[in-house]
């Protein structure tokens, strides 16, 4: 293409390069950077944070809606750069998925995403790629170079969502004949077809050598941060050791991405069943549900422990510390049922506390919350809540006279529904919520 090495290799960045972390495998950075340089190559994650999230559900908001957009980034990453080498020189459009691409499909067929939404997601990040890619041509090549410049980018980038389509199909459909042929994908089909209420075609028991009748069943879900750079444990195996630990007799264990596990123990006593006993790990988010028997509880079970990672997630996040092992969370379902219940729709319940609260919601005010909330807890007496927070009584009265400063009323007033705003403002991150809005 004429111009096209000249004009990829001026790409730039809007964002200081040195908040620009690549999420690629460090092969496909360290490729891309000598083929057509470090700031063509930071354009291309730039693009690819904000294109990440047009493959994001839109239902989903805040933490979780980050989370899922950093699964799908190192993917978006890959292919926007081989995009930009391939433009940069002219070499073939290939015809493959990139090693990021492949390991997303996985994901992906384990979690028994369908075919034709990783190619909408795909198609959207495309579309927005294309548009970003003819603008920056238009600005960064001269007018009277342009019209065969544009005719020849806009066949390629036809090509380019081809090839794409093309790869993704091929790789999707290897994957999925791999994973419904193995073992482990076979149990993971049985225990979603009875997730689902659903009578699987084989022995359930026989297949997952696991006892469902007659048993008491605590289910668990695993998790790690995707930070994308080590190379953790098998969290099928850890999710075992929890269950050992607590006296579980049976163990199921199955894998829904490299990132996550669902996992269930089995008891004939149930008066034996504690999961209180269940150990904090570190690195690790683990919630479980309450023991439940028969078939119906390994059902009930999992929703729970399901529904405690949601609301978990939904948590602010702690301080950005270097890599490495970080305290770890075990959230159990029992406690967070409220939060769980009013949190069914997270941005409704984020609008509820903000309205409530007003300033008293603000970053700097969770002392004041905190102290309001154990206040009316203690039937607003302070010298109990100052026993419970471990502080002298007038500091109380101070934070509960400050906290009515901020609400411009009194915080007797409608006690109930202050708590419950209290309550969720210590489970769903605010600031998280006001910028996806």
């Amino acid at each position: 293409m004429s111009e096209a090495d000249s004009w990829v290799r001026r790409l730039r960045p809007t964002a200081p390069l040195e908040d620009l972390e690549p999420t690629c495998l460090p092969e496909t950075w360290h490729r891309t950077v000598a083929a057509i340089g470090l700031e063509p190559a930071l354009w291309a994650v730039e693009l690819s944070q904000e294109h990440a999230l047009l493959g994001v559900e839109p239902d989903l908001r805040g933490a979780r809606r980050k989370e899922a957009a950093r699964r799908l980034q190192p993917a978006t990453e890959s292919v926007n750069m081989r995009a930009l080498v391939v433009l940069a020189h002219g070499f073939p459009t290939p015809t493959t998925a990139t090693p990021e691409m492949e390991r997303q499909i996985e994901n992906a067929v384990r979690r028994r995403v369908p075919l034709d939404l990783v190619l909408a997601r795909g198609h959207a990040s495309h579309t927005a790629f294309g548009d970003a890619l003819i603008e920056q041509f238009r600005r960064l090549v001269p007018a009277d170079k342009q019209m065969q410049g544009l005719s020849e980018l806009s066949r390629y980038l036809v090509e380019h969502v081809s090839a794409f389509a093309l790869a993704c199909n091929t790789a999707y459909t290897t994957e999925e004949q791999a994973w419904l042929g193995s073992v482990e994908g076979v149990r993971g089909e049985v225990v979603r077809t009875l997730l689902r209420g659903e009578v699987p075609d084989v022995d359930p028991t026989h297949t997952l050598r696991y006892e469902l009748a007659n048993r008491t069943h605590i289910g668990l879900v695993l998790r790690r941060p995707e930070r994308g750079d080590t190379a953790p444990e098998r969290l099928d195996r850890r999710a075992t050791e929890l269950l050992t630990q607590i006296g579980a007799v049976g163990h199921l264990a199955i894998p829904t991405d490299e990132h996550e596990v669902w996992a269930w123990g089995a008891f004939v006593d149930s008066s034996v069943a504690m999961p209180r006993s269940i150990p904090t790990v570190p690195d690790l988010l683990v919630t479980v549900g309450r023991p439940a028997a028969g078939l119906e509880g390994f059902r009930t079970t999992h929703d729970e422990a399901v529904t405690a990672a949601r609301v978990a997630r939904l948590a602010p996040a702690g301080p950005a510390g270097p890599p490495g092992p970080v305290p770890g969370r075990t959230v159990f379902f029992e406690d967070v049922r409220l939060a769980a219940l009013l949190t069914s729709d997270p941005e409704r319940a984020a609008n509820f506390v903000r309205d409530e609260l007003g300033p008293l919601g603000g970053a700097r005010e969770a002392v004041l919350r905190e102290t309001v909330r154990v206040y009316l807890e203690c039937n607003c007496s302070p010298r109990n809540a100052a026993a419970r927070l471990n502080v002298v009584k007038n500091t109380v009265v101070y934070r509960v006279q400050r906290a009515e400063e901020l609400l411009g009323r009194s915080v007797k007033e409608q006690q109930g529904i202050l708590w419950t705003a209290l309550h969720l403002a210590h489970v769903i991150d605010l600031a998280e919520m006001t910028s996806s809005a």
